[in-house]
C-alpha cells in the first residue's frame, strides 16, 4: 500500500523516520544518563577490595626457654606468638558517603540537567529544520508536477498549431516556413518537457531520502499549492521566535550549565568531607594487627595548587562570557531571519498577484494570435511566442505561490510552530 504524502503527513513522517531526527533524540538519552550519573554522586560508593600477599615467613614473636627450678630444674619451651600468617588474605567491604563537598555535587547535578534541557532544545531545533527541508522538497514536487503539466499542455498546443499550419499551407494560406517553424517549436517543447520531468523525478527522489522511504515503497503525493494564511506582525513574530526558537533555548541552557560548572570549580576552595566504613569478611587469614571493621570521617582540603584552581575558575568565567555573546548574536540572527521571511512573503505575494495578471494577458494574447493566424492575418511566430508566454506566465504563478508557502514555513520554523503551521496550510 503506497504511503500517502501531504503537507501534514510530511511532519509525521519526519518525526517517525528521518535519521537525523532519530540521532538528535539519542542525544537527549545521552544527556539524561549524564544526569543519572551526577545524581549517583550523592549516594556514595560501596565496593569490595580483595588482596592476597604471601610473606617469606610468617610474622611471629619468639621468647627464650623458661627454666623452672623444681625437681632438680626443668626447662620449658615458650611457643611463639604468631602476629601474621605467611599467607595474608584480605576481602574487605568498603563504603564512602560524601558529607560536604562545597556544593560540587549539587552543582554538577544542576549542570547535567541544564545539559539535558539543551539537548532537548537542540533536538527540537533539528526536527524543525528537517521538517522545513522536507516541506520545501514536498512543495518542490508539487510545483515540479505543475510545471510538467504546463509543458504537456504547451506541447499539445504546439502540435495543434503544427496541424493548423500544415492545413493552411496546403490551402496556400501560409508559407512552408511557418510549417518548419512550428515543427521546430514542437521539437524544442519536447526537450523542455523532458527536462521538466527529469527535475520532477530528482525532487521526488530527494523527498524520499528526507523521509527515509526506499525506492520499493510506493508513495502517493497529494495536495496542491495553496495561498497560506496571513502571517503574524513583525513584532509578534520576533517575540515568538525569541521565546520558542530551539537553538536559542539551547544557548540559554548552555549558559546555565557553564554557570554551574564555574560553581563546581569554586567548590575546590572548600574542604571535602566523606564518611567512610569498612568490614573484613575473611578473618582467618589476616594479621593480628589488622582491624575487623572501621568507621570514621575523612577530610581533604587543598590549600595551595600554584594558581591552577584560580585558573580553572577563570576559564569557566570566560566560557560563560563567550556563551552569552553567542546567545546575543543568535538572538540578533533570529530577529533578522524573521524579518527576512516576512519581507520575502510580502514580495512573493505581490509577485503572485502580478503573475496571475500576466497569465490572464498571455492567455488572451494566445487566443487572439491563434484567431489571426487562422484567417491568414497573423504569423506562426506570433502564435508560438504567445504559447511560450502562456507557459512562462503560468510557471511564474506556480513559482510565486511556492515561494509564498516556503516563506510562510520559514517564518514559523523560527517561531517554533512549523508543524502547526503545516497543518493549518493543509486545511
Amino acid at each position: 500500500m503506497p504511503v500517502a504524502i501531504d503537507m501534514a503527513s510530511v511532519v509525521t513522517l519526519v518525526r517517525g523516520r528521518n535519521l537525523e531526527v532519530q540521532a538528535s533524540r539519542e542525544g537527549i538519552t545521552t544527556a539524561r544518563q549524564k544526569v543519572e550519573q551526577a545524581k549517583a554522586l550523592r549516594l556514595g560508593k560501596l565496593g569490595v577490595e580483595a588482596s592476597y600477599v604471601r610473606l617469606n615467613n610468617r610474622i611471629e614473636i619468639t621468647s627464650d626457654p623458661v627454666h623452672v627450678p623444681l625437681f632438680g630444674g626443668v626447662t620449658l619451651a615458650v611457643p611463639p606468638v604468631v602476629l601474621a600468617p605467611q599467607d595474608l588474605v584480605h576481602v574487605q567491604l568498603q563504603a564512602g558517603l560524601p558529607l560536604f563537598t562545597g556544593g560540587k555535587i549539587s552543582n554538577t547535578i544542576a549542570q547535567a540537567r541544564a545539559g539535558e534541557k539543551a539537548a532537548e532544545a537542540l533536538s527540537g531545533d533539528t526536527e524543525a529544520e528537517i521538517i522545513l527541508q522536507a516541506e520545501r522538497l514536498y512543495l518542490g514536487v508539487l510545483v515540479s508536477r505543475d510545471v510538467v503539466r504546463l509543458n504537456e499542455q504547451a506541447l499539445d498546443s504546439y502540435r495543434q498549431h503544427l496541424e493548423q499550419a500544415r492545413s493552411s499551407q496546403r490551402l496556400g494560406v501560409v508559407a512552408m516556413y511557418d510549417v518548419i517553424r512550428a515543427e521546430t517549436a514542437v521539437a524544442e517543447q519536447e526537450k523542455r518537457l523532458t527536462e521538466a520531468r527529469n527535475r520532477c523525478q530528482l525532487v521526488e527522489a530527494a523527498l524520499r531520502t528526507a523521509l527515509d522511504l526506499s525506492e520499493p515503497v510506493g508513495v502517493d503525493i497529494g495536495g496542491t499549492l495553496v495561498e497560506p494564511p496571513p502571517p503574524m506582525l513583525l513584532t509578534d513574530a520576533q517575540a515568538a521566535a525569541l521565546a520558542n526558537h530551539g537553538g536559542l533555548e539551547a544557548l540559554r541552557q548552555k549558559v546555565k550549565a557553564l554557570e554551574r560548572a564555574e560553581k563546581v570549580e569554586k567548590g575546590d576552595y572548600l574542604p571535602q568531607i566523606v564518611a567512610i566504613a569498612g568490614k573484613e569478611t575473611v578473618t582467618g587469614k589476616m594479621a593480628q594487627t589488622d582491624p575487623n571493621w572501621f568507621a570514621g570521617v575523612r577530610a581533604n582540603w587543598t590549600l595551595f595548587e600554584g594558581g591552577a584552581r584560580r585558573a580553572r575558575v577563570s576559564e569557566k568565567a570566560s566560557e560563560i562570557a563567550r556563551a552569552r555573546i553567542e546567545l546575543r548574536h543568535g538572538e540578533e540572527q533570529v530577529r533578522l531571519a524573521v524579518r527576512s521571511a516576512l519581507l520575502d512573503y510580502e514580495s512573493q505575494k505581490s509577485a503572485y498577484a502580478s503573475a496571475r495578471k500576466a497569465a490572464e494577458l498571455a492567455k488572451e494574447s494566445l487566443r487572439l494570435a491563434t484567431k489571426r493566424f487562422g484567417v491568414g492575418a497573423g504569423t506562426s511566430l506570433e502564435v508560438l511566442d504567445a504559447n511560450l508566454s502562456v507557459t512562462a506566465s503560468e510557471t511564474g504563478v506556480r513559482s510565486s505561490l511556492y515561494s509564498m508557502d516556503l516563506a510562510y514555513l520559514q517564518l514559523h520554523r523560527h517561531t517554533g510552530d512549523i508543524a502547526e503551521a503545516a497543518s493549518r496550510m493543509q486545511k
